[in-house]
């Protein structure tokens, strides 16, 4: 009979062993296709610590809180620089406010897994900032007021929701 920390890390180095084979594939395939090259594809190097740091979460499920923050942000930074790289790092001159979305995720997916309402606080305010620059950056504040809106909506529902709970 397999245990449970066992099959976490058979899971664990699956995710590894994934991650590493399709970084493999595309790098080996940018050999053969001249538009895939490591100049454009470095990014994908940034989910290998994300695989190590999702096995050992699936492994040690009691630290799975500890990396969900690292892991989507780097997730989410891969992302954004293979669009830029498959772009224009041009379009970082208007785009930059990412940075701030980046942690503010990470804050997120800590808030929805563990609960913690005192995650919100800094997601609310990475949001709020780079909603805000954008906002100057386009030179309409109209997503600014959604967000602010939005947010509030969340916290005075939240609020509801928890005092007819303790009532």
């Amino acid at each position: 009979m397999v245990g449970k920390k066992e099959q976490a890390l058979n899971v664990g180095m699956l995710i590894l062993g994934i991650v590493l084979l399709g970084t493999g594939v595309l790098f080996l395939a940018a050999n053969f296709v001249s538009y895939l090259s490591v100049a454009k594809l470095w990014p994908l190097f940034m989910l290998i610590p994300v695989a190590v740091l999702l096995a050992v979460g699936m492994q040690y499920r009691d630290k799975l809180p500890a990396v969900i923050l690292p892991v989507i942000i780097l997730t989410f930074y891969c992302g954004y620089f293979l669009w830029l790289n498959f772009t224009s790092w041009g379009y970082a001159a208007t785009t930059w406010p990412n940075f701030l979305i980046g942690p503010g995720l990470g804050f997120l997916g800590l808030y929805l897994l563990t609960q913690k309402s005192e995650f919100l606080i800094p997601t609310f305010i990475m949001f709020i900032l780079s909603a805000s620059f954008y906002g100057a950056i386009l030179g309409n504040t109209m997503i600014v007021a959604v967000l602010l809106i939005a947010m509030g909506v969340v916290l005075v529902l939240r609020g509801l929701i928890k005092g007819k709970g303790s009532a």
